[in-house]
């Protein structure tokens, strides 16, 4: 996801910080279109997804 969007590395971590945060503005957003962030651990994948409709 960083890549994708062009993200340094100190960007990438207030992403990351923000998106497990279920209570900041982005993360409401998204899950109010149905996406949420799913995180497999500590140096694992993370990645959006987005619910079936």
């Amino acid at each position: 996801m960083a890549r994708e969007l062009g993200l340094k590395q100190d960007a990438k971590k207030d992403l990351q910080k923000n998106l497990r945060n279920e209570n900041h503005r982005t993360t409401m957003a998204l899950k109010a279109r149905g996406v949420t962030y799913v995180s497999t651990g500590r140096g694992g994948k993370s990645e959006l997804v987005k619910e079936a409709a």
